[in-house]
């Protein structure tokens, strides 16, 4: 499967608005020139780029790449480029860091709309909302403070 997924590891090359495919043959947008100026944007809001038909079928590795097709096909969405700076900002230690932080506020809001029922508000208003809000995470607090400082059951003496 690796293997596989090397073979078919596509680059893309900004500047030249293009994919190198794993053979070093090029995937464009067009072949030709257009008379009016075409984005290449469909309505899923995704570039095609398409190798040559007869690269494709000269290629060795045709059959692992697109057996079924006549040539290969990949498509990239418009905002991919903010895809990939999103990728190199999770690689960071500081990334890291702060998903860890917002998973604990995020679980605590989570449980607030499992078990404690605030799935949606009751009271109207900016105010109506924080008072609710101040209610629910007081009561959050006070059944923390519960699990953390309860001692458990009181023991009932034996009768001999």
């Amino acid at each position: 499967m690796v293997v596989r997924e090397l073979l078919l590891q596509a680059d893309f090359d900004e500047k030249a608005d293009h994919y190198t495919c794993s053979n070093d043959k090029q995937l464009v947008r067009y072949r030709r020139k257009f008379k009016q100026p075409r984005s290449g944007i469909t309505k899923a809001n995704t570039i095609n780029y398409h190798a040559n038909r007869l690269d494709c079928e000269a290629c060795a590795f045709k059959e692992k790449c697109c057996p079924n097709t006549p040539r290969r096909k990949v498509t990239r969405s418009v905002h991919e480029a903010a895809r990939d700076i999103a990728r190199e900002v999770a690689k960071t230690p500081a990334y890291r860091r702060t998903r860890r932080q917002r998973k604990q506020v995020e679980m605590l809001f989570g449980h607030m709309k499992r078990i404690l029922k605030v799935d949606r508000l009751r009271l109207r208003g900016l105010n109506g909302a924080q008072d609710e809000f101040l209610l629910t995470a007081t009561a959050q607090n006070l059944r923390r403070m519960a699990k953390y400082l309860g001692t458990g059951p009181p023991v009932v003496p034996e009768i001999a």
